[in-house]
């Protein structure tokens, strides 16, 4: 009998002694894991919380690590799984609800990271988390919700003065409002330096709340400081030139503002202003060149004008609107004669069918279209090749016009205007087209 218990307790003890080496393997591997993500080696940490798991699926610990280097590792849909798998363990567990919003806003579903970090402040009514509403404000500021992030921005502040980023993020949306929040952002930026004295983020913010509140001298002492800290960065020289001049000292702003001017020659405000500094000196030959560099740079690039009107036209076509498209791009080609590829742009919408129309408005303004783009194009003297396409269309509107016996095609213009052309005018440019449709290559297309 006593043989046997002390094989029973000789069983236990080696049953015991292997769940204790497996427990101390999964801490080690628990602390090696920790070690790597605070070298930021995130890859390497990846594989050995992969082991720490298997070891125990159900570790609190092991899934949150796993999750966390995962959203390091660029896999976010993994990261996802398993956060929501801690808190099918733990709903109220902050952690993995914190970091799931932060998941959220990386991919972009900012309001489904709202309502996340919003579920988080449920839980606690008692006090204010300041980080939480600094996240909420962020994400607000992604969806242009500039109300929200402030508001979201105050409490955070007036939980935690302390923090730097929180007094900064709420000093930029206060200065984006209108200007009666400018000199309340100063306010903000004097308390936050209470606690955190030469902070240069926020000196920088208190600096450029001055030169907007136009208090020029003070911003002008504050951008002189960051300076001599040697933060000579091109905007703490162009505010620190500018406010300068501002503030009566237009001369002494000219070594200053050519600085500035030498790190950024396309800048308008600091050409503008140098070459008003130097129109008070001898050196007007100068402020006449840098006032007519100023008035070019002014003048937006034409590529840059092209291609806003080209994608707001396409994105207005996209978003179902269809009439403001068309407009557009018949007003922008009325203005530019010569691009003919703004109506092209019309006609590449529009089927090339006569049936392929709801209502006879719409054939009209279609047919305006494409009898527009194809005389505008002829007159041009290039190929006619490819413009075959328009003959299913041309000879639906003409054959119409024929059976009704009309002697005129009627067309709508995109403004509503009315036009109209002979059916022997509409059947000699189909003709045309027949005949040299066929031969050379198309340059627009």
């Amino acid at each position: 009998m006593r043989q046997l218990v002390y094989i029973f307790v000789l069983c236990g003890f080696f049953s015991w002694e292997s769940w204790s080496q497996s427990l101390t393997e999964q801490e080690q591997l628990l602390r090696e894991g920790r070690r790597l993500e605070e070298c930021l080696d995130y890859q390497s940490a990846y594989p050995v919380y992969q082991r720490c798991l298997a070891l125990d699926s159900t570790s609190v610990e092991a899934i949150n690590a796993m999750a966390r280097v995962s959203m390091n590792v660029g896999k976010t849909g993994e990261a996802r799984l398993y956060f929501q798998k801690t808190l099918r363990q733990d709903s109220t567990n902050f952690y993995a609800n914190y970091q799931l919003a932060r998941l959220y806003a990386m991919e972009g579903n900012y309001p489904q990271a709202i309502k996340q970090y919003k579920w988080i402040q449920q839980q606690d009514t008692t006090q204010v988390n300041p980080l939480v509403y600094s996240q909420l404000a962020d994400c607000f500021l992604k969806m242009d919700s500039l109300l929200a992030a402030t508001a979201c921005y105050y409490n955070a502040f007036m939980a935690n003065r302390e923090h730097v980023g929180v007094a900064n993020g709420f000093v930029n949306c206060l200065l984006r409002l209108d200007d009666a929040n400018i000199e309340t952002a100063v306010q903000v930026c004097d308390t936050a330096l209470k606690y955190n004295p030469g902070n240069r983020v926020l000196i920088k913010s208190k600096a450029m709340a001055c030169f907007m509140h136009k208090s020029y001298d003070e911003a002008d002492s504050l951008y002189q400081v960051l300076l001599q800290e040697g933060d000579s960065t091109f905007l703490n020289l162009k505010y620190a030139a500018a406010s300068h001049y501002y503030a009566g000292r237009q001369l002494q702003s000219i070594p200053l503002l050519e600085k500035a001017y030498s790190r950024d020659t396309t800048d308008i405000e600091t050409t503008l202003l140098l070459g008003a500094a130097l129109g008070m000196t001898y050196d007007r030959k100068q402020a006449f060149r840098l006032f007519k560099q100023a008035e070019q740079l002014m003048q937006p690039a034409p590529a840059w004008v092209n291609l806003l009107l080209v994608s707001r036209g396409e994105t207005l076509w996209r978003d179902g609107q269809e009439q403001d498209a068309i407009l557009l791009f018949y007003q922008a080609w009325k203005k530019n004669p010569e691009r003919l590829d703004y109506l092209y742009r019309i006609d590449a919408h529009l089927p090339n069918r006569g049936d392929g129309y709801k209502t006879d408005k719409e054939r009209a303004q279609a047919c305006f279209i494409k009898y527009k783009y194809v005389t505008e194009w002829i007159k041009t003297g290039k190929s006619l090749k490819g413009f075959q396409r328009y003959q299913p269309f041309f000879q639906y509107i003409y054959e119409e016009a024929f059976f009704q016996g009309k002697q005129e095609i009627l067309l709508l213009l995109p403004t509503g205007e009315q036009e109209s052309v002979s059916t022997t005018a509409f059947k000699e440019l189909m003709n045309l087209l027949e005949v040299y449709g066929g031969e050379l290559g198309s340059d627009l297309e």
